[in-house]
């Protein structure tokens, strides 16, 4: 490829890895893109220039475009994106932000003794934005105070609200494939992890997107998906639910790592009553566990041995609403 426009905007063409970016403004449909392709005379590019695509989950499923020209061939993977700066943790003197990516609302309930006029958050966001108030900043939260990420010539808000007393520590959502939605990366012979369309929407899982991969017969029976770069606190919470949908009914292992103390293997069962639809699974730490931090959970869907079982067909695995709970 020699170039990569949509609707104006030139492409970032990375020929060593063969990937193509390209950057839309905030608030773009990206679910109908015709993309106008540059390449040499003689080449053929499939999909063809000009042709309708939807990009709306390329950054998690990257759009394959190959190029030929006589016996030479390469496939380009491509990504097109809205320019978005988030805040994806949000913590003061240890407490952990309830953050709604869809309003940009953050809220942390503090404990009754807490000086709201003088705390210190410790905050991450995305890479390459500037954000206020400056990180290590002092900031007065007697009232909401407003955040602000400035990211490629672009600002977006957030509202922070901290607050005394209440429930000190609410449910924190990790995954809900909506408005909290961090990229998982796959674990061991998985051969793709995606964001898919809810496949059977119920009153269990009656959200849009989830998470999904395909489990092929022969692969190891810790395949499936992780999580890091989490910040929470096991001190606090020590139960996981995690909503299920898969063909098979088996064991569903949730691996729990942090920092402090060895690795924890939480298994739970996926009923073969209700095989094809979700089901709600719940792992909940053991007490004195020593740790003082979890930063990873890897989720692996079919945790039992399936080499040597005739029956078990490779099949599309669906889970969503990864949420950790406080201790009662």
């Amino acid at each position: 490829m020699t170039s990569f426009v949509v609707d104006g905007i030139q492409g970032t063409i990375d020929q060593e890895n063969r990937t193509v970016t390209v950057m839309m403004p905030t608030g773009a449909d990206l679910s109908n893109l015709s993309p106008v392709i540059g390449i040499p005379e003689g080449a053929k590019v499939t999909p063809a220039s000009g042709k309708a695509l939807d990009f709306r989950y390329s950054d998690k499923t990257p759009v394959e475009y190959s190029v030929m020209n006589g016996n030479l061939y390469n496939a380009y993977k491509v990504v097109v994106k809205e320019i978005k700066a988030e805040i994806t943790s949000f913590i003061i003197n240890g407490r952990t932000g309830v953050i709604n990516q869809s309003d940009n609302t953050i809220l942390v309930m503090m404990p009754e003794s807490t000086d709201l006029t003088n705390l210190v958050p410790v905050v991450k966001y995305t890479d390459g934005a500037v954000i206020t108030p400056e990180e290590g900043s002092i900031v007065d939260f007697t009232d909401p105070v407003t955040y602000s990420l400035t990211y490629m010539n672009q600002t977006f808000t957030y509202t922070v609200t901290a607050e005394i007393g209440g429930d000190l520590n609410l449910p924190l959502v990790i995954y809900n494939g909506e408005d909290v939605s961090p990229e998982w990366w796959t674990v061991g012979s998985a051969g793709d992890i995606s964001t898919f369309d809810n496949p059977n929407p119920s009153a269990i899982n009656s959200t849009a997107k989830c998470i999904s991969i395909w489990r092929n017969p022969g692969d190891e029976p810790w395949t499936g998906g992780g999580l890091g770069g989490l910040d929470i606190d096991p001190t606090v919470y020590n139960k996981f639910t995690l909503v299920l949908l898969k063909e098979t009914a088996g064991n569903v292992q949730m691996e729990i790592q942090g920092e402090g103390a060895g690795n924890q293997y939480l298994k739970a069962m996926y009923s073969g009553d209700a095989v094809g639809q979700w089901q709600k699974l719940e792992f909940v730490l053991p007490e004195n566990h020593g740790w003082t931090k979890i930063h990873t959970i890897l989720v692996a869907p079919q945790v039992d041995d399936t080499k040597e079982d005739p029956s078990f067909q490779g099949q599309r695995m669906y889970w969503d609403q990864l949420i950790a709970y406080p201790k009662q």
